[in-house]
């Protein structure tokens, strides 16, 4: 491709092949602060495509291949982003300032969005340099940031009649195209703004764009517009994943990395139900982040699922751990990642002993998430509502000194992932065994007699439940401590991971806006009690048990769960002779968790992009 960019006072040409509108997009996101020639603040822009490129289809090795149904892959249409809300026609504002707030307003109709702060990140990169493009005798303005004001890509539209005065001289704007977005996904952000240029290169879109009466006619033109352009491929600077698992938070992982503009494959073990989504081409994303989500790949081999990715993100229940590492197993490369999400009490332990014996060779790494990144539920097929993202959670990696290598790429696309001490501090920070199984228990006759409608965590947790909770979070900590490990009471984590304070367990999880609106289990035979007391409270008993720290409330809710579901779950779950660690002192154990051991030690590091 040949793209030349000119200027009032100048011409530059660019030769960048295919990455030439990589190169136009960086320059728009900078401000035109590191463009190869004297920046210019408020400078109007032409920039001219040849027409036969404008059809050309990325090269094999793009990385945006397929594999879904029609209408599946990675590419973002702008089109897509736009609702009725977010497109105005004929704006009277009368300034910069005025027709930004009105757009920005326009979108939080329907987008979670703090318009204020991401008006003030706005005008601060307007300050730095402002993007003007300029189509015959047409100005268009592309007010743009990074901003922590969202959680995902958005986009507003708007036009005026008779322009807003956009630069120092009073020169005036007519077509506006408003993007912002998270600094994650960064490498989308440039995408967006490239396909934004190429579509101003088209005089006749610009021309109907301005004479567009409804919201619908713009959507429907820039639609029609996009389908001249080649699909643009994932960035290079973001990591490729295969989210294991199509569950609440398998769905809402895969939707919103998909959001963010990285390339995503989705596994599920059994077919049925990811064929919807397979049939649509992604996942319908809505709440905390929302849109179309559209996979990569949607998939029930592993083989596939799992080739050429740089992460696994396993987010299933704990019960399903050592199963999905022997699927997994025979297809991983050396380099791979596999993240627990979360590992619960003991996973990575759980899943390293099956990737050893069912693939000795390979070099790939296991960690753990000390908890799940969102608060989500499916409504229908295909479909998940986000109520929350946190806003960190810990991984760790085993080894651990293997952490900074799995988290230099995993932040790239998801921030809100902290460094983790070690799986010991994740696996007894491990907030679900506090919560899950205590609330389910105690709330049985009303999870039965209702089907699970009442709020879990808001009705659920009454104050004579949060006691029961307190008694619960007190022996966790205390095993945690005769490890030699400074363990998050639930009170701090609910601060840490919500922003939720109060005086007490009942005062924090009701300052939890994130627990609002989700529903009870409709049964009592549900993971909460099958994945958490065997893979969680269990876990914690037996530790407790191996260094003589007492967990009578534990082992209550233990015995409870076992009469109730008519199992024992004593011996199902992950006890320390399961984990591998009976018998073992607590300088044994930790040498073998920061990889003093020789079996666990390795050099290898993850195999990072550059």
């Amino acid at each position: 491709m040949k793209t030349r960019i000119a200027r009032e006072n100048g011409n530059v040409e660019t030769r960048a092949g295919s990455r030439g509108w990589s190169a136009v997009a960086r320059w728009f996101a900078d401000g035109f602060l590191t463009c190869p020639f004297p920046p210019v603040v408020g400078v109007e822009w032409s920039l001219m495509v040849l027409p036969d490129q404008l059809t050309r289809n990325p090269s094999p090795d793009a990385g945006g291949g397929g594999g879904l149904a029609p209408g599946g892959g990675t590419d973002m249409k702008l089109a897509a982003m736009l609702g009725a809300s977010s497109v105005q026609i004929g704006l009277e504002t009368r300034t910069k300032e005025e027709t930004l707030r009105a757009m920005l307003d326009a979108v939080a109709q329907t987008r979670p969005l703090t318009s204020s702060e991401a008006l003030g990140d706005i005008l601060a990169r307007e300050r730095a340099g402002g993007t003007v493009l300029l189509q015959g005798d047409v100005r268009i303005a592309v007010p743009h940031a990074s901003t922590r004001a969202c959680k995902q890509m958005l986009l507003a539209v708007a036009t005026s009649a008779s322009g807003v005065p956009w630069d120092e001289d009073g020169r005036s704007a007519r077509l506006f195209f408003l993007l912002i977005g998270p600094a994650e996904a960064h490498a989308l952000y440039l995408r967006l703004l490239t396909r934004i240029a190429r579509l101003c290169q088209d005089e006749t879109l610009v021309q109907s764009l301005l004479k567009a009466e409804t919201p619908q006619q713009v959507i429907d033109l820039m639609a029609a517009g996009e389908t001249t352009l080649e699909d643009l491929p994932p960035g290079a600077e973001m990591p490729s994943f295969c989210v294991l698992g199509a569950g609440h938070g398998g769905l809402a992982m895969a939707g919103h990395l998909a959001l963010l503009g990285c390339r995503v494959n989705l596994f599920n073990r059994t077919w049925e139900r990811i064929e919807p989504i397979h049939a649509r081409g992604g996942i319908e994303v809505t709440g905390e982040v929302e849109g179309f989500a559209a996979l990569n790949l949607a998939t029930a081999d592993p083989a596939q699922a799992v080739d050429n990715v740089d992460i696994l993100m396993a987010v299933l229940p704990a019960s399903a751990h050592r199963d999905i590492a022997r699927i997994v197993a025979p297809h991983l490369k050396d380099g791979q990642i596999l993240i627990l999400n979360p590992g619960r009490t003991g996973g990575a332990l759980e899943v390293t002993r099956v990737i050893r014996q069912v693939n000795p060779g390979v070099r790939a790494f296991v960690a753990e998430a000390q908890t799940l990144l969102y608060a989500a539920r499916t409504t229908n097929p295909g479909q998940v509502h986000v109520f929350g993202i946190k806003n960190s959670v810990p991984v760790a990696a085993l080894p651990a000194y293997a952490t900074t290598d799995v988290l230099a790429i995993l932040r790239r696309a998801l921030p809100q992932f902290v460094p983790g001490d070690n799986i010991l501090k994740t696996s007894l920070d491990n907030i679900g065994a506090v919560f899950h199984p205590a609330i389910t228990l105690l709330n049985a006759g009303r999870i039965e007699d209702t089907h699970g409608d009442f709020e879990f965590y808001v009705q659920g947790v009454t104050p004579a439940v949060a006691r029961v909770l307190e008694a619960i979070d007190r022996e966790r900590v205390n095993v945690a401590s005769a490890l030699g490990i400074r363990a998050h009471t639930a009170r701090e984590w609910l601060y840490l991971a919500y922003d939720a304070a109060g005086k007490t367990l009942y005062d924090a999880m009701r300052a939890n806006a994130g627990y609002s609106g989700i529903k009870a289990p409709g049964t009592v035979l549900q993971q909460y009690i099958t994945e958490d007391v065997p893979a969680s409270l269990v876990p914690l008993a037996s530790i407790g048990e191996m260094f003589r720290v007492p967990t009578p409330t534990i082992r209550a809710m233990i015995d409870l769960a076992s009469a109730m579901h008519g199992v024992d779950y004593w011996a199902e779950g992950r006890t320390v002779e399961k984990l591998g660690i009976k018998g073992m002192s607590l300088r044994e154990l930790r040498f073998m968790v920061v990889g003093a051991d020789p079996g666990v030690a390795d050099t290898q590091k993850p195999a990072a992009k550059a």
